[in-house]
């Protein structure tokens, strides 16, 4: 895949112009987050890079509607870029969507998760009304990745709890409201607990994320979260020590 310093803000271009348009589309991952962390508080000074775009297409599936969509933003922001399916959506597997530069290389890549979300803020940046998964929501997803036995392959969602926790009052019974309508559960938190060295090694390894926490600050501060909401009950825990 092609990537370049700027490719962030093209990214963002796509979300302003399929925004314009009132597409049906409510932008989650790690580009939602960014601006709802720097709206949210404008000091931040940590941020994950991202090279893609998340989201939920919130009507009736419609292959040709949604690229057809797509494509018109896409060609707002560079008429030689085009867009094409490269993953049908099937249960629990989203949309995949190329973007094309010129020479037919992969840009960048849309996942479109076909369902309704009716958890999300309305952020009017430039006079333009954009649709995020609110806070609630995505600590939802989140925490439901940490908790289950695939967490190694989500060890950044540890990070994203961490920021959002940093400079939002997240309530428990916000976050159950969000897995109840999704009918989900959070598992038992057991692998990660059970596996901090492993953790810890994926954590250190992720890159493009600038002022980088170090890991035992973002784990103890996610994990007393956890403990004082009632998520687990550390004690239980018999491998796994919190420092205080």
């Amino acid at each position: 895949m092609n990537h370049n310093k700027d490719i962030e803000k093209v990214l963002q271009e796509i979300i302003i112009e399929l925004s314009k348009e009132e597409a049906p589309i409510i932008f989650k991952g790690a580009m939602a987050l960014k601006e709802l962390l720097y709206l949210n508080n404008p000091d931040i000074d940590i941020t994950r890079k991202t090279r893609d775009i998340d989201a939920n297409w919130i009507e009736e599936y419609d292959e040709e509607r949604i690229i057809d969509v797509i494509d018109k933003a896409v060609k707002k922001v560079n008429s030689e870029y085009s867009v094409s399916v490269y993953r049908e959506p099937a249960p629990n597997k989203s949309m995949g969507i190329k973007v094309l530069d010129k020479d037919g290389s992969v840009f960048t890549k849309i996942d479109m998760d076909i369902k309704d979300n009716p958890f999300y803020i309305v952020c009017n940046v430039d006079d333009i009304n954009i649709k995020y998964s609110s806070f609630d929501k995505m600590m939802s997803d989140k925490l439901y990745s940490l908790s289950s036995t695939h967490v190694f392959r989500r060890v950044k969602d540890l990070l994203d709890v961490y920021l959002i926790l940093k400079d939002n009052d997240i309530e428990k019974e916000s976050i159950e409201k969000v897995l109840k309508y999704e009918n989900r559960k959070l598992d038992d938190f057991d692998t990660i607990l059970n596996n901090k060295e492993e953790i810890e090694k994926s954590y250190n390894s992720l890159e493009g994320i600038i002022n980088k926490p170090d890991f035992d600050i973002v784990w103890d501060y996610v994990f007393n979260y956890l403990e004082k909401e009632k998520f687990i009950k550390l004690e239980k825990n018999k491998d796994f020590d919190l420092e205080r």
